[in-house]
């Protein structure tokens, strides 16, 4: 039986533009498994196929049991600290502001 927070080898079986659908081996039992695409990277993610590969096996961390439907899912970035943001990210602001737009409303 799986758990939540539990560490566990995904292999991925098909790749899609949301995310990458994948197989879990518990003991004896293959559990079916989703890898969101906000679960790939915190960063930008164009195509779910520059992080993972068809056929290849990755390790991962159960966020969700779904047992009525023998399903989990699953997060990739979590065991990954270089695809988080940290706490400390913030927006950067340009000097321009809103002064620009400001201006140009002014003016007319």
């Amino acid at each position: 039986m799986l758990n939540k927070g539990q560490k566990v080898t995904a292999k991925i079986t098909a790749i899609v533009n949301y995310g990458a659908f994948c197989e879990v081996i518990d003991e004896t039992e293959v559990i079916k498994g989703l890898i969101h695409i906000s679960e790939i990277s915190d960063f930008f993610v164009k195509s779910v196929e520059d992080f993972l590969i068809l056929n290849e096996e990755y390790e991962v961390e159960v966020i969700e049991l779904l047992e009525d439907k023998n399903q989990v899912k699953l997060s990739f970035k979590s065991l990954r600290p270089e695809l988080l943001k940290s706490p400390d990210t913030k927006i950067k602001e340009t000097k321009s502001g809103f002064d620009s737009l400001k201006n140009s409303v002014e003016s007319k």
